[in-house]
């Protein structure tokens, strides 16, 4: 008997130590999302959402067993009793691909994790910021998932609800800073240094991309260049390289120049660089290190000067998505790039 009570308690154990709750996306974690959503609970109406998690924020398959929302930071709240279903399925198509249309969306796994019910969702009753998750959701049937298949759908029914506000924690927009590094720039004998810097604070997969230089020559050769190194050896050489031995005293190469592109700069010295950020997911935490260069032939032997080097970090979307509409039988919603409800899960 005692063998046996031992065997069940380290079973149990075992068991407990292979589930894991997991946050989506990881790095809302301990961190307030930008945004808030009042869907699906909180519209006072009917309400179909469909709110992907793309594969990159997985480690590995396993099994879904519960979920679980949160408030939106520092608000408080009542609980609701709504009328609701919920369903999981892996995406059929990627994160990026998402389409408005609720029936291309769903993968052919699709399952009915929790059968229409009246489900109680919980109030909240002290501010915090991030609120803690509520009470998780048990999936009445639960659904297993591999990331290689594709990102993780979870599509919500609610077929009526009571009027009053349900806000919940999402993600949404970033900050991108400019950062300076390396030596400053050099300026020309007479006037100011060159500048380069960003067009915008938030840099984002698949969106464009604006690099402005400004205090030229003006109508000279401006040249722009991206890399992947700061304070390490590139060719030989380390960085950031003294350019003194080759007639530009002062002046620095701050990173290796691994594209690099060219305008002719206007009559107030400025330049503007348009670029367009892959619409790769992936690249969520991504640096972009650049320089400006330009000609300036009486400014040293070499006749160019450098600006100092900035670097900035693809900061969103997070690898997260939306669809939604009111009423239950619609086909077809709006798709949000980038929002959905931050989301806790229990994962065998």
């Amino acid at each position: 008997m005692v063998r046996l009570t031992l065997l069940i308690t380290l079973l149990f154990a075992a068991h407990a130590q292979s589930q894991t709750l997991a946050v989506l996306p990881a790095s809302h974690s301990a961190v307030e999302g930008t945004t808030n959503t009042n869907v699906p609970f909180g519209r006072s109406s009917a309400v179909r959402v469909q709110c992907a998690y793309d594969r990159l924020l997985f480690s590995g398959p396993g099994t879904i067993t519960e979920l679980a929302f949160r408030f939106d930071g520092n608000v408080i709240g009542a609980g609701k009793i709504v009328d609701c279903e919920m369903r999981l399925s892996t995406m059929a198509v990627s994160l990026v691909a998402m389409s408005t249309d609720f029936a291309t969306n769903r993968g052919a796994d699709e399952t009915i994790v929790l059968p229409r019910t009246l489900l109680t969702l919980a109030g909240q009753a002290t501010a915090a910021a991030p609120s803690p998750f509520l009470s998780p959701i048990q999936l009445s049937v639960p659904f297993a998932y591999n990331p290689n298949g594709g990102a993780l759908l979870l599509e919500i029914l609610v077929y009526s609800q009571p009027p009053g506000s349900y806000s919940l924690d999402a993600t949404f927009v970033c900050d991108s800073p400019e950062i300076a590094f390396g030596p400053t720039a050099c300026a020309p004998p007479t006037g100011i240094p060159l500048r380069v810097e960003s067009a915008s604070t938030q840099v984002l997969w698949g969106y464009p991309l604006v690099i402005r230089t400004l205090d030229a020559v003006p109508n000279s050769l401006v040249m722009l260049s991206f890399g992947t190194l700061e304070a390490s050896l590139w060719n030989g050489l380390l960085l950031p390289y003294d350019l003194t031995s080759f007639g530009a005293p002062s002046c620095y190469l701050a990173t290796d120049p691994s594209a690099v592109f060219f305008h002719t700069s206007q009559g107030d010295g400025s330049s503007v660089f348009t670029f367009s950020v892959p619409n790769m997911p992936r690249l969520l935490g991504t640096w972009l290190r650049y320089q400006a260069g330009n000609l300036n032939a009486s400014a040293n032997a070499l006749g160019v000067i450098t600006s100092v080097g900035k670097k900035m970090q693809i900061c969103g979307f997070e690898p997260v998505a939306r669809v939604w509409a009111s009423g239950v039988t619609s086909t077809v919603g709006v798709r949000e790039m980038g929002v959905a409800p931050v989301l806790q899960i229990r994962i065998l």
